[in-house]
């Protein structure tokens, strides 16, 4: 799965009665959608050379949110690039500038291009890599994001909400479950692109659950029982399961080759979800 990239990982989940709110029902998060134009900081140290950047926000709801804001908490407000104690500058500092023991902070034009540049440089390497023949990615010339003449700055007010805390997940009504509900949290899982779970979602209407009619509704296995079945893609257990306990696992073997090398400290594993029945079902 791709871990994903983004500026606030937020949509609206249409609930029904398979997914509800749980009892203290969490707050939502605004998820600012379209286009936005990206400008240099108000009182910069210096005038940018090249026109703002038409950001398509919605664009990149298919990589996770962390991937850009990094230090967002997946809770509070998403603060801009530019807030002070992070990329506040627009260009690095002159060199002999900056005291040898000071935190050093990535100007918020070289954050712009690591992350944007080069991911668009990395999706060409990946798609040609793949064999794929007509190549998709954003701009990597100046041009293609900084045109002459100047864009007319866009700022779309279109947004949607996203839901935070836990979410109860429920068996579609007409089916006698033999497990309890499983409690979803939501919000702990910001980390991945919302389109690893949502894979058709458009990035701007209403998302919608999982067990809408065409989508996952089948109540009973089509196939057999097997949830690797390909004949149970529509079966709503199934497209659970795979989603969900499948990320588990992989996500334990992270961790678990993480920990046999030594790599990282105990705080920065990978965090693995349940993956035996109990974990999920109480």
């Amino acid at each position: 799965m791709k871990r994903f990239f983004i500026a606030v990982s937020c949509f609206v989940i249409i609930f029904t009665t398979s997914v509800t709110i749980a009892q203290n029902g969490p707050e939502t998060l605004v998820l600012p959608t379209g286009t936005m134009t990206l400008t240099a900081p108000e009182n910069a140290e210096r005038e940018p050379k090249l026109s703002p950047v038409l950001f398509p926000h919605s664009l990149h709801f298919s990589y996770s949110c962390k991937d850009c804001h990094h230090d967002w908490d997946g809770v509070n407000p998403v603060q801009s690039c530019a807030t002070a104690g992070c990329h506040e500058n627009l260009w690095a500092s002159m060199p002999g500038t900056t005291a040898l023991d000071a935190r050093r902070v990535k100007s918020l034009t070289g954050a712009y291009h690591q992350a944007c540049r080069s991911c668009h440089r990395r999706e060409v390497v990946e798609q040609k890599a793949a064999g794929i023949k007509n190549i998709s990615t954003g701009p990597i010339a100046c041009d293609g994001c900084h045109p002459t003449p100047h864009s007319d700055p866009e700022q779309s007010d279109e947004t949607l909400s996203i839901p935070l805390g836990n979410l109860t997940i429920e068996a579609p009504e007409g089916v006698d479950a033999t497990r309890g509900a499983v409690e979803f949290p939501h919000g702990t899982h910001f980390e991945f692109a919302c389109q690893s779970c949502h894979h058709d979602w458009d990035g701007e209407s209403e998302v919608e659950n999982c067990t809408t009619s065409g989508c996952h509704d089948e109540t009973e296995p089509s196939g057999t029982r097997n949830i690797k079945d390909p004949d149970n893609i529509l079966y709503y257990l199934a497209a659970y399961h795979n989603a969900c306990v499948t990320c588990h696992r992989d996500l334990e073997k992270e961790r678990q080759a993480a920990i046999k090398k030594a790599m990282v400290e105990e705080k920065d594993l990978p965090k693995a979800g349940p993956v035996g029945c109990t974990g999920c079902h109480s």
